[in-house]
Formats: structure tokens, C-alpha cells, sequence
């Protein structure tokens, strides 16, 4: 996989980075193809048309799935929205400074990482817990013999596709860079490796810390979050 990311990384440059080129390249042809001493149709003219066409329709494609907007039909032409939304959403979300423990604030990058680093471990390591049989004594039981077998028969490889399969092809990536679509779409080619490793660590033989990492996403609970407690 990440060979394959070096691979599809030269390869986003070469179909998306060259977009405001090309477009540039074509829109010139484009005047040079109104030119009045120019005037009639013509098989360059059409490849001109055509290229364009190709070209606008990958530049909304790529800030769409920069700005993770996915309400407004399909086919519209809204590559300015898409940028927009996408520059603001950076904005919005980018955390530029956080208040230390003595009131001051500070605005070093490597310090807000360590800050946030201890604040969520901190916040998600268990201190113990008490003894609940007592609890549990009380709740009446609702699962049936049937109903408990059904929940702990093993998991079979049908439902690991169908689950990948229901996830939203587009949404936030994890840290290997990519998204639920690239699976859904290549299937055939990683689907068994993939679902061999999801059964293996369902099954506790393999080790979920090797692979069960993920981008923490700050939330910001107010509109200028200035401490880690406003996530």
C-alpha cells in the first residue's frame, strides 16, 4: 500500500496537478479558435472542445473532494463553490494557538502537539473499574439462546465486504491515505488480503494495536476555541 500511494501520487499530479495548466493551455486555444480568420468548424476545434469539457470536469471533481461537500447535485458547475468551501473549511478549522495551564498562550506547533497528545490520553486512559456484578444482577435478561448464537457465530468473510461496502466512499480518509472508495472500486484486487486481516484480528490472532491507528479530528465545540476542553 504504500508503494501504491507513491505510485497514485505521481499519478494525482499528473491528472489533477496539471489541471489549471491545461486549462490555461486550452482556454488560449479556445481564443485562437475564435478568431474570425478561423471561423468553420474543424477536427482541431472539436478536440479543443472535447479537452476542455475533460479538463473543467476534473478541476470540480478535485475540489469537491477537497471540500467533502457532497449535497449538491451531480453535473453542476460549481468549482468556485467547492474551492471556497474548501479554503474556509482550512481556515475554520486550522488551530493557531492554545492557552497553557498559567493562563498565557502559545502558538508553537510542537507544543500544541504535545499539549493535545497528553490532554487525549489523559482523558481516555481507564483508572480501574468497580465491580458491576451486583449491577448487572438486576437488568432482566431480553436475549434469547437463539438471538445470543445468531450474535456469536463467526464472522463470515460476506459480511466484512458488505460492511466495507456500506461505508461512504468519500468520507475523511484514514492515515494510510486512503479513502472507503479506493476499496470498494478495487475489490477484486485487495478484497481477500483485506478481509483476511479483518478476521484475524477478530478473531484475537492478530494484534489490533499493529493496525488500529487513526487522524483524531478536533471538533470545536465553540466558535474560537482557545483551550482542548472546547473540542
Amino acid at each position: 500500500m504504500v508503494s501504491l500511494s507513491r505510485h497514485l501520487s505521481g499519478w494525482e499530479n499528473s491528472t489533477f496537478g496539471n489541471v489549471k495548466r491545461g486549462l490555461k493551455g486550452m482556454k488560449e486555444l479556445e481564443r485562437l479558435r475564435s478568431d474570425p480568420l478561423r471561423m468553420g468548424p474543424s477536427y482541431e476545434k472539436i478536440k479543443i472542445v472535447d479537452r476542455l469539457v475533460e479538463l473543467n470536469h476534473r478541476e470540480e471533481i478535485m475540489w469537491k473532494q477537497r471540500s467533502r461537500i457532497n449535497r449538491l447535485a451531480e453535473g453542476d458547475k460549481n468549482t468556485r463553490f467547492f474551492h471556497i468551501q474548501a479554503t474556509q473549511r482550512r481556515r475554520r478549522n486550522k488551530i493557531s494557538r492554545l492557552k497553557l495551564g498559567d493562563g498565557s498562550f502559545t502558538e508553537d506547533e510542537e507544543v500544541m502537539v504535545s499539549m493535545t497528545m497528553d490532554f487525549y490520553k489523559t482523558l481516555y486512559t481507564a483508572e480501574g473499574t468497580a465491580d458491576t456484578d451486583e449491577l448487572l444482577h438486576t437488568v432482566l435478561t431480553k436475549v434469547t439462546g437463539a438471538m445470543n448464537n445468531m450474535l456469536l457465530k463467526p464472522i463470515s468473510s460476506e459480511e466484512v465486504k458488505n460492511t466495507l461496502f456500506q461505508m461512504f466512499p468519500t468520507k475523511a480518509l484514514g492515515p494510510d491515505g486512503f479513502l472507503a472508495h479506493f476499496f470498494q472500486r478495487h475489490w477484486d484486487l485487495c478484497g481477500e488480503e483485506v478481509t483476511a486481516v479483518v478476521l484475524r484480528v477478530l478473531r484475537g490472532d492478530d494484534d489490533l494495536a499493529r493496525i488500529n491507528n487513526t487522524n483524531i479530528v478536533l471538533i470545536p465545540k465553540v466558535e474560537k476555541p482557545e483551550e482542548l476542553g472546547q473540542f
